[in-house]
C-alpha cells in the first residue's frame, strides 16, 4: 500500500506542477487587479469568490484524471492485475485525486491572501483562516461525490455526462415543486406574507452550493459586515434564514454527502467488473435512472407552465412535449451506443411523460386542497 501511494504521488506530479502553476497565476492575478473595497458605490470585494471558483474546477476535473484508467479496456487491465486490491487502489486513486484538488487550492489561497494583506486592504483577515478549512471541508466532499458519479459511468463522457445530471437533479426536482406549489396570499388576496416556496431548499442541494454558501458568509465575516440571509419560506410560514444556519447547513452537508460519496466509492470498487470498459454504461445510477427521471420532472415544468398555470391547452404544450421526447431518445442514443431503440426504451420515455404530467396535476390537487 505505501509503494503504490509513492508511485501514485509519483504519477501526479507533472500535472499537480501545472495546476499547481494555474491555480497560483489565477489566485495572484486576480486578487492584483480586483477592486477591493467600497469606491463609487460599487460592493467590497474579499476575493473569496475566485478561490471558491477554482476549488469547484479541481474537484471536477481531478476526478475524471483519477477515474479516467476505468474507462479504458488497456489501463484497467494494467491497473487490476498489479498487486493490490481494487478498493486499495480506489483509496489510493482518492488520495491522489485530493492532492490535485486541495494542493492547488491552498496555494493559490494563501497567495491571495498574502496579495490582499499586501494591498492593505481594511478587512478582518483572520476570517481567511476558518474559510480556508471549511472550503477544504467543501472541496473534499464535492471531489468524492463528483468521483462516485463519474464512475458510474464505463466511458469518459458517460462519467461526465453523469456528474452535471445528478448535481442538478434535485434543484429540478424542488423547482417543479415551487413551481407547482409555491403561493403568495399578499398579491392575490393584499394581505399577509403566507406563502409555500421550495426555492432555498433547491439551492442548498445543488452539489456545489454549500462552497459557494460557506464563501458568502465568510465574506461577511471578512469585510466586517453582518451575515447575509436567504430568503426562505417553506408551507405556510415566512421569514428569512439566517447566516447562522446558512453556515451549519454548509458545514453539514459536505460531511454528509462526502461519508456517503465514500461508502459508495469504496462499495462499489470490488464490484465493478474490468470487462465494462467502454461498454453500454448500464449502471442504475446511470441513464436507466437519469432519462425516466428528467423526462418526468421536465414534463411536469412543463405541463404546469404552458397548461395549469396559464390555463391553456394549445400547441405550444405539445411541441414542448415533442422537444422532451426527442431529447430522451437521443440520450438512449447515446446510452445504447446505437441509433436502435429497444421497446423498453420507447416505452420508458411513454410512461414518464405520462408520469410528468400526473406528477404536475397531483401537485396542482394537493396546491387546490390547502388553499
Amino acid at each position: 500500500m505505501k509503494s503504490a501511494i509513492r508511485y501514485e504521488l509519483k504519477r501526479i506530479l507533472l500535472p499537480l506542477v501545472v495546476f499547481l502553476a494555474c491555480a497560483a497565476v489565477i489566485a495572484v492575478a486576480y486578487c492584483a487587479i480586483a477592486m477591493l473595497e467600497q469606491r463609487s458605490g460599487a460592493p467590497s470585494n474579499s476575493t473569496l469568490g475566485v478561490h471558491c471558483a477554482i476549488l469547484c474546477i479541481l474537484a471536477t476535473v481531478a476526478p475524471v484524471l483519477q477515474f479516467s484508467y476505468r474507462m479504458k479496456q488497456r489501463t484497467v487491465d494494467l491497473w487490476y492485475s498489479l498487486p493490490i486490491t481494487r478498493k486499495q487502489l480506489t483509496l489510493v486513486r482518492i488520495l491522489g485525486g485530493l492532492v490535485l484538488t486541495l494542493a492547488p487550492f491552498a496555494l493559490g489561497y494563501w497567495l491571495g491572501v498574502a496579495v490582499v494583506a499586501i494591498r492593505g486592504a481594511h478587512f478582518d483577515h483572520f476570517w481567511y483562516l476558518p474559510a480556508f478549512f471549511a472550503l477544504l471541508l467543501a472541496g473534499t466532499a464535492l471531489f468524492l461525490v463528483n468521483a462516485f458519479f463519474f464512475t458510474r459511468g464505463n466511458s469518459v463522457f458517460d462519467g461526465i455526462f453523469f456528474m452535471l445530471l445528478w448535481c442538478c437533479i434535485l434543484p429540478v426536482v424542488f423547482t417543479s415543486l415551487n413551481l407547482n406549489l409555491a403561493y403568495d396570499n399578499y398579491y392575490l388576496y393584499n394581505f399577509g406574507d403566507n406563502r409555500i416556496n421550495f426555492d432555498t431548499i433547491g439551492t442548498f442541494l445543488f452539489s456545489y452550493s454549500p462552497a459557494v454558501l460557506l464563501t458568502n458568509v465568510f465574506s461577511d465575516f471578512v469585510l466586517k459586515e453582518s451575515f447575509d440571509s436567504l430568503p426562505f419560506y417553506f408551507l405556510t410560514s415566512g421569514g428569512e434564514l439566517e447566516g447562522e444556519i446558512i453556515l451549519i447547513a454548509a458545514l453539514i452537508l459536505p460531511v454528509i454527502e462526502g461519508v456517503l460519496a465514500y461508502f459508495g466509492l469504496t462499495r462499489f470498487a470490488e464490484r465493478d467488473k474490468a470487462e465494462n470498459a467502454s461498454q453500454v454504461s448500464s449502471s442504475w445510477w446511470g441513464y436507466k435512472t437519469l432519462i425516466p427521471a428528467y423526462a418526468l420532472l421536465v414534463t411536469g415544468i412543463v405541463t404546469t407552465t404552458t397548461v395549469i398555470n396559464a390555463f391553456e391547452f394549445d400547441f405550444i404544450f405539445f411541441f414542448y412535449l415533442a422537444l422532451i421526447a426527442v431529447g430522451a431518445f437521443v440520450l438512449y442514443f447515446v446510452y445504447r451506443h446505437s441509433f436502435r431503440l429497444k421497446k423498453s426504451d420507447i416505452l420508458s420515455v411513454v410512461i414518464s411523460m405520462l408520469g410528468g404530467i400526473a406528477y404536475a396535476y397531483m401537485l396542482y390537487g394537493i396546491y387546490r386542497l390547502i388553499w
